[in-house]
């Protein structure tokens, strides 16, 4: 499930370097270093509620290809694709104060919650049949994969939902291997906390790093402790096995619809893209690679 805050943010500028290719009979966006990858090891990228619809997640998939130098693999699973990037401006328009006996303001923000609802109800019931697809999507990728080689996977806002939920399922049906060997997750939405990450986190101890603003509505400071606390029973507080950074003065969404006239917001977002860049690199066995 997202959340209305998913909706909000931030359109990028910038020309994406990958390609759309059918992969395990999905349509995929791959993202990959310009001189080639240097390892065999993959990350899957799991969008925001926007989908292949906004730029920004492609953008970002690439610079995770850049840095990680190996190939980033963004399916598009979102039954009837992402939301329209038109949200933005319709929800941020209802975040702007209206005075009281503003009567036409009032019209139009009255229309604009209408316009709301008519997007926000319909994706919210067609993307509860998302998950099966990309657990079947993950598991062909691991599959697919030399044995030497491990599998990342990243997700964003409505895809840290499903990465999160992905990282406790095993690599085959009713197998004992993990999925996934690495977690990064900015700001997911619509898990239940601190439970679902500890669930995902004791059954395969994927070790994941988790960024999110301080100003979030969907994870509170105290929801945000409570994860850490988590995080840190399920891993036996081995600090190598997660990571919870808060970024000051950012709200729900910033790692991928920043704001670049929001400074601080940003620098947050770079700041972000660098932690999970490290983190595969540290835990895909990528340290090293040039």
């Amino acid at each position: 499930m997202s959340c209305t805050d998913c909706f909000h943010g931030t359109i990028h500028e910038g020309n994406p370097k990958g390609k759309e290719e059918t992969l395990h009979n999905v349509l995929t966006y791959i993202a990959a270093p310009e001189t080639g990858p240097t390892s065999s090891s993959q990350i899957i990228f799991i969008t925001d509620v926007f989908g292949f619809n906004l730029v920004n997640n492609k953008l970002l998939a690439d610079k995770d290809a850049a840095e990680t130098r190996c190939l980033v693999l963004m399916p598009n699973v979102i039954p009837g694709g992402g939301a329209p990037l038109s949200a933005i401006e319709l929800f941020d328009s209802l975040s702007t104060h209206v005075g009281l006996f503003d009567v036409t303001g009032q019209a139009k923000r009255a229309g604009a919650a209408m316009k709301a609802v008519a997007i926000f109800a319909p994706f919210a019931v067609r993307t509860r049949n998302a998950y099966p697809k990309l657990l079947k999507f993950s598991r062909n990728v691991r599959a697919s994969l030399p044995v030497d080689a491990k599998l990342g996977v990243a997700g964003f806002c409505w895809g840290g939902m499903h990465s999160t939920k992905l990282t406790g399922k095993p690599a085959e049906e009713g197998g004992s291997r993990a999925l996934f060997h690495a977690h990064f997750v900015a700001h997911p939405a619509g898990l239940k906390v601190p439970d679902d990450f500890v669930v995902a986190a004791k059954r395969y101890k994927v070790s994941i790093s988790l960024a999110v603003g301080d100003l979030d509505r969907v994870l509170s400071k105290d929801k945000i402790e409570r994860i850490e606390r988590g995080l840190g029973e399920a891993f036996r507080r081995d600090s190598d096995g997660y990571e919870v950074k808060t970024y000051g003065g950012c709200k729900h969404g910033f790692a991928v619809r920043a704001d670049s006239k929001r400074t601080t917001e940003d620098e947050a977002a770079v700041e972000a893209a660098a932690q999970a860049v490290y983190w595969f690199k540290k835990h895909l066995g990528l340290m090293g690679k040039r």
